[in-house]
């Protein structure tokens, strides 16, 4: 099978369910806290027929010692049949939105990925998941969300709600979710689909289609079993 190429962003209404590009948009390596090297995860990605990754590295403001030799170890990767973008995940650093990165990182980048991974307090410190009531954890999460959405450095909001889904187990209104992807169609910001964390994926095209929002494809992994899973379940659920 001859692998087409494609571009990470997509727009939401040229999809078809039924047949849905071979795109990975989240991926992670032993750079940080992947398992495989930026080879065996390309390798990977071309076995399994993919057409574009993102290479979508943990790290912070502080981590420009080692990014420029990261950015330049995927630019080598071949441009086919797959491929390879450079980005980061970052984390949402303060309540106004702010991202943990600098210019020095952005400028070397694709694509700007930043994820909810925690919720910060007026000084933007941490505020221990123990002390956070779990009536507020979405409202807290969306409130975040909503913020980074108008960043002008946010590419890619990484798995939205994933705190919610995963840590306190409770679930956002359609509506919320609704709302986050309205903002990002008119922020021009893409929606990742994240397969992992999202329970309903084919439901979230589908808004993102009504609102003619951009959007991409997760989830993201850090094993070389998981490349491709997006794929997989999407083709999955689309068929059922």
């Amino acid at each position: 099978m001859e692998t087409a190429t494609f571009m990470i962003v997509l727009e939401a209404r040229a999809l078809d369910l039924g047949s849905l590009p071979g795109v990975y948009a989240h991926l992670q390596t032993s750079r940080i806290d992947g398992k495989r090297t930026f080879a065996e995860v390309y390798a990977r990605a071309v076995e399994f027929g993919l057409g574009a990754v993102l290479y979508s590295e943990h790290c912070l403001r502080t981590s420009t010692d080692w990014f420029p030799a990261f950015a330049a170890e995927v630019r080598v990767l071949p441009l086919e049949p797959c491929r390879a973008f450079v980005g980061t995940e970052v984390k949402v650093e303060f309540q106004n939105g702010d991202i943990d990165t600098v210019p020095a990182k952005t400028e070397l980048c694709d694509y700007g990925m930043a994820s909810v991974h925690r919720f910060p307090d007026t000084n933007g410190e941490a505020i221990p998941f123990s002390a956070v009531n779990t009536a507020e954890v979405v409202d807290r999460e969306f409130a975040l969300s909503w913020a980074a959405l108008a960043n002008p450095q946010l590419d890619i909001p990484g798995h939205m709600f994933e705190i919610s889904y995963l840590r306190f187990y409770v679930v956002p209104s359609d509506d919320q979710i609704q709302a986050l992807i309205e903002r990002a169609a008119a922020t021009s910001v893409a929606v990742e689909i994240n397969t992992y964390y999202h329970p309903t994926p084919v439901q979230m095209i589908r808004w993102c289609q009504e609102f003619d929002a951009l959007i991409t494809l997760g989830p993201n992994a850090h094993e070389l079993d998981n490349i491709g899973d997006n794929v997989r379940v999407l083709d999955g659920l689309s068929a059922s």
